[in-house]
């Protein structure tokens, strides 16, 4: 299994997301939001891509395994990790 990282930056205005097949380059995409001032929130989560049983379509189902993005002095992002439920998206 080759993990995806799924990212979401969330703001006052607006938020964003995408999915990145490397870990670095999804908290450099959530991390410029926060940095702009466009985002005061992000997440970087490990996730699996999964077929649906019933549906035959395609989605992520996160590991647990997740980065939460603070910004701070300096435009320095720090990113600190947790494990979070397992949950299907």
């Amino acid at each position: 299994m080759t993990p995806a990282f799924l990212w979401q930056a969330d703001g006052p205005q607006q938020g964003a997301r995408g999915v990145c097949g490397d870990q670095r380059k999804a908290r450099r995409r959530a991390a410029d939001l926060l940095r702009s001032g466009q985002a005061s929130t992000a997440v970087v989560e490990e996730a699996a891509a999964e077929l649906g049983e019933r549906t035959l379509t395609a989605g992520y189902y996160c590991t647990g395994l997740r980065w939460q993005g603070r910004a701070g002095a300096g435009g320095r992002v720090r990113w600190v990790p947790s494990w979070a439920g397992a949950v299907a998206r």
